[in-house]
């Protein structure tokens, strides 16, 4: 018996007996992220960029001199760095390229890290060194992406890359994974809803980019087994006028890397990109 089916069966167990503890057990684990050293070819990204403290604990990479500014904002457990292979392209096309590590990820501090911390970095990314004429988010920061701009961000065009649905879906899905009963779970989502203050079911990516009206290119992977390629149909199905970029074999993280996938991203943004006229299209869609 692996480590893995261990802990679902002390869950379903202990999840029955105390459920509250189970449940506040395992809400720690989820926000709680693992941040390891960075490697040699990091450490050489490092060394080619700027690196800029800001909003008091965060910290950003920088790229280039462009007038116009692309935002990037890496997934859970990751870091600007592992977002590079969008920064060439970009580049080329004449942007500057700014990579925020996302609280308690990568060089920056802080005392907690989620969704809503995410985004509230981007809207503090914005404030040092925007405005940005569009954003690339993978992951968890596909959906911080998503969430700040319904808190303000002024952002016009958007690449989503696995990026889930709705976080509700996450929670339980991550409920389900680590073998938590029906009670257990529920109370971890009310934990993890009292750390972040907004209710699970209204950080609904679809939604916020239909009523926004969004230039979006959603990305995903056929085979990806975290956020599972239901998850782009949904947000499709939300906001139909969404463009789509599937890819085969490339899974939830191997994406990011990918030069072809890169590439289209950059030229979905050059199509796309213009000053912000948010204001303007929320008054033409009432």
């Amino acid at each position: 018996m692996n480590t893995m089916t261990l802990v679902r069966l002390s869950n379903q167990i202990l999840g029955r007996i105390a459920p509250q503890t189970t449940a506040n057990k395992m809400a720690k684990l989820f926000l709680t992220p693992r941040n390891p050293p960075l490697k040699q070819w990091e450490q050489d990204l490092d060394a080619n960029c700027e690196r800029v403290t800001f909003a008091g604990d965060l910290n950003a990479a920088i790229w280039g001199s462009g007038d116009k500014k692309v935002l990037l904002m890496h997934g859970w457990e990751s870091r600007a760095t592992h977002m590079y292979s969008l920064v060439e392209p970009l580049l080329e096309s004449g942007f500057q390229v700014v990579a925020i590590d996302g609280p308690m990820h990568g060089h920056s501090a802080g005392d907690q890290a989620n969704l809503v911390a995410f985004s509230e970095a981007i809207l503090a990314a914005e404030v040092a060194f925007g405005p940005f004429v569009a954003a690339v988010g993978h992951s968890l920061g596909a959906a911080a992406l998503t969430y700040a701009i319904e808190l303000g961000a002024k952002i016009n065009c958007c690449a989503l890359i696995s990026s889930p649905a709705c976080i509700l879906d996450v929670l339980h899905g991550f409920g389900g994974f680590m073998g938590l009963p029906k009670k257990a779970q529920t109370r971890f989502v009310q934990y993890i809803e009292a750390e972040t203050g907004v209710p699970a079911r209204d950080l609904d990516m679809g939604r916020i980019l239909s009523e926004t009206k969004m230039k979006t290119l959603l990305v995903h992977a056929q085979d990806d087994q975290e956020i599972p390629i239901n998850a782009l149909k949904k947000i499709h199905k939300a906001w139909p006028k969404s463009e789509i970029l599937m890819a085969d074999n490339l899974g939830h993280r191997k994406i990011i890397r990918d030069t072809d996938i890169a590439k289209q991203v950059q030229q979905f943004i050059q199509q796309n990109h213009e000053p912000y006229e948010g204001d303007i299209k929320r008054e033409q869609a009432v």
